[in-house]
């Protein structure tokens, strides 16, 4: 049930005449001038923002960028040393899993990173994070190792904020890193973190083959396709309403309703994953049913 958790969480830091389109003018309702809303993909590399219609000239236009987060507020390390990453009471991953299951965890360990938690660093530097936040990190590892074009450090969700900065622009977050944190890692049951490990190493072909899938189609800027391989997951059962409502549907709802104030007083490009534009109740139909003309940018 946990791989879409994993993937999931890789497409979101997911109608119109035009479904091959990432970027969006939001205009109306009383705005002065327009603002822009575009979908990324967290593993994209910064360049490819080179490759979305009409982004330079909004960059151009805007006064400010809005991210997910203010990325100027988030510390890595401190996010690094947070106590919801690591298992409660200075615990181990070994904990958690059977002698064969960390047999089965060691030797996929070994294939991506070529050594595993016999070794004492890696059991001290690894070993204590949490299964389930330590598969997402493995799944990211393994796409970028198969994709070494990729820098992790320059990936296209900081690309705007960055770039707004060397320009002198502002930058703000629709949430804070601490929330998001707290979505990420909210506590889960020793059953639940065991499943998304093994999930991950058991299937990890298919994980990767299903975030090959959710890349190819966002790199043809297809966000309508993006947003049905995500409900395929929901109605398949491998994520639970609750989870869904958490992860998308209700920040999709607090977005909509903070961002005709930020609008109102500067124009802003918002840079949020892709997995939040489209459906019913992705940010682009609720800033319609909120009174605002939203369109694809095209050249």
């Amino acid at each position: 049930m946990k791989r879409a958790l994993l993937t999931l969480c890789i497409l979101l830091g997911l109608y119109d005449g035009a479904q091959a389109q990432l970027l969006y003018k939001i205009s109306g309702n009383g705005l002065d001038r327009p603002s822009y809303i575009v979908g990324t993909f967290h593993v994209a590399p910064a360049s490819f923002a080179d490759e979305i219609d009409g982004m330079q000239e909004v960059i151009d236009s805007v006064e400010q960028v809005y991210g997910e987060v203010d990325m100027q507020s988030v510390n890595a390390a401190q996010i690094a040393r947070s106590e919801a990453m690591f298992i409660a009471d200075g615990g181990y991953i070994d904990d958690y899993f059977s002698q064969e299951e960390m047999e089965r965890i060691n030797a996929y360990l070994r294939q991506i990173m070529m050594v595993d938690l016999t070794n004492p660093y890696m059991r001290n530097q690894l070993g204590r994070i949490r299964p389930s936040i330590l598969a997402t990190q493995l799944i990211v590892l393994e796409y970028m190792r198969q994709h070494p074009e990729v820098n992790p450090t320059s990936v296209i969700d900081n690309h705007f904020q960055q770039v707004a900065l060397r320009e002198g622009k502002q930058i703000g977050g629709l949430e804070t890193i601490e929330f998001q944190m707290e979505l990420l890692y909210a506590p889960k049951s020793v059953e639940e973190e065991r499943e998304e490990l093994l999930e991950l190493v058991d299937n990890n072909e298919e994980l990767v083959a299903e975030m090959e899938a959710m890349a190819e189609v966002y790199f043809a800027q297809d966000i309508e396709a993006l947003h049905n391989i995500m409900l395929e997951e929901l109605e398949s059962g491998d994520m639970t309403q609750e989870e869904w409502d958490n992860l998308i549907v209700n920040r999709n709802h607090r977005w909509s309703e903070i961002m005709p104030n930020i609008m109102a007083e500067h124009a802003t490009l918002f840079v949020v994953g892709a997995g939040h534009l489209f459906g019913q109740e992705g940010v682009l139909e609720l800033l319609r049913q909120a009174g605002y003309r939203v369109e694809a940018v095209v050249r």
